[in-house]
């Protein structure tokens, strides 16, 4: 893309050479035509001068060369930047008077006689025409009818002005009339004799007409075509500086502003309509930023009620989540309790009569059918104390009590906890309880069954070892956080949100009633229990139990 800068300078670049190319040719053209008209009548005066002169005449009419020295040392006078090439002087039988100036290579002979004057056709018609090699060009005179005049361009390449005219025997030209000549004033009056004594023909060299021009191409021209040039500079310098830089500049802190930065703004030097361009440009600025400012604050607004939306909808879940866990709870505690109020009663039956045979069975007899009754009775006995023991589970599932509670250590509770269990030698334990821990108001029995619990199943999950770390540490002034991290095998994303459903379980003698039973017991807490895990990256199990507040 071209910028208006560039197309400015190329613009008033060719409108500056046209400019000064046309300037330069009407003044070349102009200097030319002036040189040449000053040349014309230089010519006609000269040659007027010589016709008019009696001394002349007389030479003629006495065929006395002798009596044309002085017009012609007068006419010499009069040449002051040597321009004559030939003078020629002839009557109408010979050559009076001939010669040319040394500095002109030209033959004499080769310059015709004008003695055409009798064919008034001829002299006043533009012909072109060669004669002997030469190339004449007649042109009208305009300033007197008598006069001839032609171009002739000799072999050499040298350029003259012929000027011929002929010499009546009776024909004033006063010296005003010369004047007039050489001032190129009209209305020089003319008497034309009847009688021609001869002709009189000067050839004015184009040399010094040629150096002058070109004088006036060095000394005018040039100088003026360079004026021009600065002039044009100058014009694009001034167009650039104070037209194409202010929009360039403004065009810049367009980009910015497109890029959020409202605080640029644009320099007003002057009050033309730059100016007050300028000045619209700081309003529209300022306006945008009013804007921005207020579109920021309505979207800092919006974010705030969509972070309370999202928090409420977290919160409306976790809600719903507790709430129909509370529910499966109720239902399955429900169900344990009836199923196992009707199952603890005939199991109770079965191991008082198993225990009942067996006190009756002799000790000798048939040994071998004693033996593998003995056996099938102990298999009855222990699976039947199995079943109790579900039962029981079932039954302290369904009758979690209210937990009385107290202001409580939570480090003495961990250890506890710790001592009641058997950890394999493989996994480290660390404790890390925050020193002083404020007191935690709980049921210390219930809470450390959920520990036992908790520390179990990261025991489980490290079944080649690893790392327990137990953290206790103040959250805010109302909530201790206790952390039960391992290295184990972790909880797949799947399950995660299952885990805390009752009676799902993925150990394959589990009954899934653990962790349910745990968030049930940290429920009735005003507490809250909640699990971070990646699958193959250990767990961390988060329990946050109210503190105590004086």
């Amino acid at each position: 893309m071209i910028s208006i800068r560039i197309k400015l300078i190329l613009f008033t670049s060719m409108l500056v050479i046209i400019i000064g190319a046309l300037s330069c040719l009407f003044f070349l053209s102009h200097a030319k035509r002036q040189q040449k008209d000053a040349l014309k009548r230089l010519g006609t005066s000269l040659v007027m001068l010589l016709v008019q002169d009696n001394e002349v005449k007389h030479a003629l009419r006495s065929i006395q060369p002798a009596f044309l020295d002085a017009p012609i040392h007068r006419v010499r006078e009069l040449d002051s930047e040597d321009e004559i090439g030939y003078l020629r002087i002839s009557n109408s039988q010979t050559v009076m008077f001939e010669e040319k100036a040394p500095w002109v290579n030209v033959d004499m002979k080769k310059i015709p006689f004008r003695k055409d004057y009798q064919n008034p056709v001829t002299t006043f018609s533009r012909t072109v025409w060669t004669r002997g090699g030469l190339r004449i060009v007649d042109e009208p005179s305009q300033t007197s009818e008598a006069l001839l005049f032609s171009c002739i361009t000799m072999d050499s390449g040298e350029v003259f002005c012929d000027f011929a005219a002929p010499i009546f025997e009776k024909q004033t030209f006063s010296e005003e009339e010369f004047a007039a000549q050489i001032l190129g004033e009209e209305g020089v009056t003319k008497e034309k004799g009847q009688q021609i004594l001869g002709f009189v023909q000067i050839g004015l060299s184009h040399r010094k007409l040629v150096e002058r021009i070109q004088k006036i191409i060095w000394q005018s021209i040039i100088p003026l075509g360079v004026f021009i040039v600065f002039g044009g500079i100058c014009v694009t310098f001034f167009l650039t500086r104070y037209i194409v830089s202010p929009l360039r500049h403004m065009a810049s802190i367009t980009l910015d502003i497109a890029k959020g930065d409202f605080t640029r703004t644009v320099d007003i030097h002057s009050q033309d309509e730059i100016g007050q361009l300028s000045t619209n440009f700081n309003q529209m600025t300022r306006s945008l930023r009013g804007l921005c400012d207020e579109k920021e604050k309505i979207m800092n607004q919006l974010r705030e009620h969509v972070h309370s939306l999202c928090h409420a909808n977290k919160e409306l879940q976790e809600a719903q989540e507790r709430l129909v866990r509370s529910e499966k709870l109720a239902a399955v505690g429900k169900l344990a309790s009836g199923v196992g109020h009707e199952l603890r009663n005939p199991l109770g039956a079965i191991r008082n009569s198993l225990f009942i045979i067996k006190k009756k069975i002799p000790g000798t007899g048939v040994p071998t059918d004693t033996q593998k009754v003995n056996q099938l009775l102990e298999i009855i006995e222990r699976e039947t104390e199995r079943s109790i023991k579900i039962v029981n589970d079932l039954l302290g599932f369904s009758r979690a009590a209210k937990p009385t509670v107290s202001p409580t250590k939570i480090h003495s509770i961990i250890e506890s906890s710790l001592s009641r269990l058997k950890i394999s030698e493989k996994i480290k334990r660390v404790v890390q309880v925050e020193d002083p821990v404020p007191l935690v108001l709980v049921d210390a029995s219930q809470i450390e069954q959920v520990f036992i619990n908790l520390i179990q199943n990261a025991c489980d999950a490290m079944p080649m070892g690893g790392l327990l770390t137990i953290r206790a540490q103040r959250e805010d002034n109302s909530v201790l956080a206790i952390t039960f991290a391992d290295t184990g095998c972790g909880v797949p994303d799947s399950i995660k949100n299952l885990i805390f459903d009752p009676l799902f379980t993925t150990k394959p003698k589990g009954l899934g009633l653990g962790l349910a039973v745990s968030s049930s017991i940290i429920q009735r807490h005003g507490g809250y229990i909640d699990v971070k895990s990646k699958e193959g990256k250990g767990a961390v199990f988060i329990v946050k139990l109210p503190i105590v507040t004086t």
